[in-house]
């Protein structure tokens, strides 16, 4: 998992004018699993928004929400790769990686555009809670030639 997990960042970071389709055909083009591939878009940006802004006061949901029917809301702590997601982002912060290298990632985190929404019209950090992201895709990533 840390090889694509790695495989991603360097698309993020070197590519960031790509939209999460293009990411996740990307990923799935260097071998990812279509599912992993899906996970990575999905939750690898809110797991660095996390760990950002970890400390600040920001109180984020534990849960998120596919838009499929029926719609439920499922729990981060059942998904796989979210305990593994926030640990790599925790030994990049700890290896030293760059502020700007880590709000490449977290940038991408619906999380992390509400908060900055939130901050602009006048909000502090430590008011701002989280409701569930609403995620758009199956859970094997887009349909088509994804």
């Amino acid at each position: 998992m840390n090889e694509a997990i790695a495989v991603a960042l360097a698309i993020f970071r070197d590519l960031p004018q790509l939209d999460d389709k293009s990411v996740f055909r990307a990923l799935v083009q260097r071998g990812v699993e279509r599912s992993l591939a899906a996970h990575i878009v999905e939750f690898l940006p809110s797991a660095y928004c996390r760990v950002l802004f970890l400390n600040s006061g920001v109180q984020f949901a534990n849960s998120f929400t596919r838009a499929e029917s029926p719609r439920k809301i499922q729990s981060l702590s059942w998904l796989p790769v979210w305990v593994p997601f926030l640990a790599y982002a925790e030994s990049e912060i700890r290896g030293g990686v760059g502020h700007h290298e880590l709000l490449v990632v977290a940038g991408r985190s619906a999380e992390f555009h509400a908060i900055n929404q939130l901050l602009d019209k006048g909000s502090e950090l430590k008011n701002v809670v989280l409701t569930p992201v609403s995620l758009q895709w199956p859970e094997n990533g887009p349909d088509g030639d994804g």
